[in-house]
């Protein structure tokens, strides 16, 4: 941080006095902006307070400032800042009130107190206070920030002076607390108090990973600024060559058509500032939402550089409030508007007399690509059909009709050969643009979408030719019962229809053969290999009875693990037990070579309110990093499936973890009230040739995500975790070896 961003970090945004602990604490606004207590009790006006800093407003409710809370962090900061960078002296805090103030040349690490000399002299003769640590100023010059650290304390009488040591995290507490207070007050039910330095690396990793977030939106964000900057720009480039195009055109028939051409320059200007406005505001509403991001980041990342556990915890809750309130909002990262203006030269020439009235045009569109629809259709070879349907929207997903739009279809076969298809303007009857083509042979075919030079993502949209013959068969096929299909299908062969989800969100349809055969649907996937089963080992595991984790309990089947005690089970060896990962390993690790498969048959029930809690976890790792935390989700070498409450949507959702980063995640649930339930069964395929590790939904037969590039270098164990026993009762049986008859084809190259 620069000496000019600290200086900002360490003074009031109002009154830019340094802060104290005193009429100057610093209290942390919900947009993370900071005030003094003074300024920011002049700022309260019937209940509602302003930041000095944004703008924003935020409740205060019967004018109250306790609500916000004060960032006890800042004033070691100060303290550091002014001893070490501005050489600053500081009174006496003992005699201070004196008339005559004398220089401190001490400070009490415990009280926080600047001591001169005689009050030093005091301080250690008194009985209460001669055992502080006291560090002159000459020492705290060159002295780290952990040097002006306060000690937390309980301020519970008759725990003075007990460090913090545990943490309270039930929905009651939630605060700090000494090992006092755990005897005395926390042991009844409803209070689950653990080691606050665990308390402190997972929460502070779940700050981190919403920061990654955040600045990945203000990444975006900032983007999202230079390109609409730039297309603002090319507007105004367009409308002065518009305009001096309108002039040309015009010069010629200036008589008749200076009417005329006046009335095109108020549209041409209307249009342009309409777009503008609408620029303009985006623009407005980015940049307020980047600063907004602007504050999270810099504040985030000030707080976890400069707090200890105890400070941090108490500003947790503020910091995350404010970043899910930010990641709620979208940013539009594409322009409402765009410079796309043009005259368009209609009934010009040596007729212009006669079309005057109706010559000439100014030309805008609406259209917002990302809400650009297109329907993909299979056709029969031989003749000229529509495979592909367009439909144009605005930003607000409004449907579009606007004519002469410039739409390029081109369309590769399966030998990579490029036609340009027809594309038919249908806006004013159908509202829509249909491409026409017609495929010499039967196969797959790509088409890429450009409208106005820009490629529509996601860049290729697959469709299949077929014989006439064969898609009659087809249709034909689609009206009969099972029974009948069965009877139909002499090969015996089972088709499955599997739903394919990528991690960006977008779903397709694959109607997978089990023999290898397969006909797609979905785009832009071009082709699909299968395993045979019989290459396939289902190893025989079982769950390992001496890691489970003191929480956890293993049936006597040695396969079914839950996250509930049994009340009368006999006692057990914990030398194994792991201390930190809630579950256990499998009995084996997987092999290094080949294909292996095993299920997992989860259930759970919802009993209490959800916030962000982890459920289960099922992944592979590295046995010795499995017990280094309380999840393996964050580890280097771990892949993780896990489900756990999502705060984007609000419900239970499935998530893949890969080396510590989430790039999966899709709700399983529809919501996530007391009373919930859930039941399936997941496969799990590793290939160690592809380094793939494919899971799938057995029961529902849909592949679900793929892990790729798997590190085999060391052995991977599969891990198996359940949470929360408080709020959730789950349990996960493991099926393996003869447990498992049948085994789902599943494609490696998605």
């Amino acid at each position: 941080m620069t000496s000019h961003n600290l200086e900002h970090f360490l003074k009031c945004t109002d009154c830019k006095k340094y802060f104290d602990d005193d009429s100057h604490a610093p209290h942390v606004l919900p947009c993370l902006h900071t005030c003094c207590t003074k300024c920011l009790k002049s700022r309260v006006i019937k209940e509602e307070v302003q930041c000095p800093e944004c703008a924003e407003k935020f409740e205060a409710s019967q004018n109250d400032i306790s609500n916000f809370p004060v960032d006890t962090a800042r004033k070691h900061i100060v303290d550091c800042y002014r001893i070490q960078k501005k050489n600053a002296d500081f009174n006496c805090d003992e005699c201070g009130n004196s008339s005559n103030k004398e220089r401190a040349t001490m400070r009490c690490k415990e009280c926080n107190e600047f001591l001169c000399t005689k009050c030093t002299d005091a301080h250690q003769r008194t009985k209460l206070t001669k055992r502080h640590q006291l560090i002159s100023l000459e020492t705290l010059k060159n002295s780290p920030l952990e040097e002006f650290h306060t000690k937390q304390t309980c301020s519970v009488e008759g725990h003075e002076g007990q460090p913090f040591s545990f943490f309270c995290t039930s929905k009651t507490c939630t605060k700090p607390i000494c090992s006092l207070c755990v005897v005395r007050d926390h042991q009844q039910n409803g209070h689950e108090v653990r080691n606050i330095n665990d308390v402190y690396v997972e929460n502070k990793r779940q700050v981190e990973g919403q920061l990654l977030d955040i600045k990945h939106m203000k990444t975006s964000a900032d983007e999202a600024i230079e390109h609409i900057e730039d297309e603002i720009q090319n507007l105004y480039l367009k409308e002065n060559a518009v305009d001096e195009e309108l002039d040309a055109h015009f010069a010629a028939c200036i008589k008749t058509m200076e009417k005329r051409k006046e009335e095109l320059k108020e549209k041409l200007a209307s249009v342009s500032q309409n777009k503008k406005k609408d620029l303009d505001g985006q623009l407005d509403r980015l940049t307020k939402q980047k600063g907004q991001l602007d504050q999270t980041c810099k504040f985030t990342d000030d707080h976890l550089q400069y707090s200890n556990a105890a400070e941090f915890l108490l500003m947790k809750d503020q910091i995350l409030n404010r970043m899910y309130t930010l990641k709620d909002q979208s940013v539009e990262t594409v322009p409402h508007a765009t410079s796309n203006i043009k005259f368009q030269t209609t009934n010009l020439g040596d007729d212009f007399s006669e079309f005057c009235q109706n010559m000439g045009d100014v030309w805008a569109t609406s259209i917002y690509l990302p809400n650009t629809r297109v329907q993909v259709l299979d056709i029969a070879t031989g003749r000229e059909q529509c495979p592909l349907l367009i439909t144009l929207s605005d930003y607000q997903n409004r449907p579009l009709h606007e004519p002469g739009v410039d739409i390029k279809v081109d369309i590769f076969n399966s030998k990579n050969h490029k036609t340009l298809a027809h594309v038919q303007d249908k806006t004013r009857s159908q509202g829509c643009y249909k491409v026409a083509f017609t495929a010499s042979r039967p196969g797959e075919y790509r088409a890429v979408i450009k409208i106005m030079g820009t490629v529509l993502e996601p860049g290729e949209y697959v469709f299949k030719a077929k014989h006439p013959d064969q898609m009659e068969s087809e249709d034909s096929l689609a009206d009969l019962t099972p029974k009948e299909k069965k009877g139909n299908d002499e090969t015996g062969v089972q088709n499955l229809h599997v739903h394919v989800q990528e991690p960006n969100g977008n779903a397709e349809v694959e109607k997978l053969n089990l023999q290898g055969l397969a006909t797609s649907r979905s785009s832009p996937v071009t082709s699909h290999k299968f395993k045979a089963v019989g290459d396939i080992i289902c190893p025989d595991m079982s769950l390992n009875h001496l890691t489970v984790h003191p929480q956890n309990e293993l049936l006597e089947n040695q396969k079914t693990l839950t996250n509930q005690k049994g009340r009368h089970r006999p006692p057990r060896n914990l030398s194994q037990a792991f201390q930190n990962f809630r579950g256990t390993i499998a009995n084996r690790s997987m092999g290094r070579t080949g294909q292996y498969y095993f299920e997992v048959n989860i259930s759970f029930f919802i009993k209490r309110s959800l916030r962000q809690d982890l459920i289960f976890e099922v992944g592979l790792c590295r046995k010795p990093d499995v017990d280094k935390h309380y999840t393996i989700d964050n580890h280097q070498f771990s892949y993780v499936v896990c489900a756990r409450k999502c705060h984007i949507c609000r419900t239970i959702c499935l998530q893949g973890w890969s080396n510590g980063q989430r790039f999966y995640h899709a709700p399983i649930t529809e919501n996530s009230p007391p009373g919930t339930s859930f039941k399936t069964t997941y496969g799990f395929l590793l290939d160690t040739r592809q380094r793939q590790w494919v899971v799938i939904d057995v029961k529902s037969r849909k592949f679900i995500l793929r892990f790729k590039h798997i590190d085999l270098n060391k052995p991977l164990w599969p891990v198996f975790g359940l949470y929360n026993p408080d709020l959730v009762n789950s349990s996960l049986t493991l099926r393996s070896g003869k447990d498992i008859s049948t085994i789902l084809e599943v494609p490696f190259d998605l």
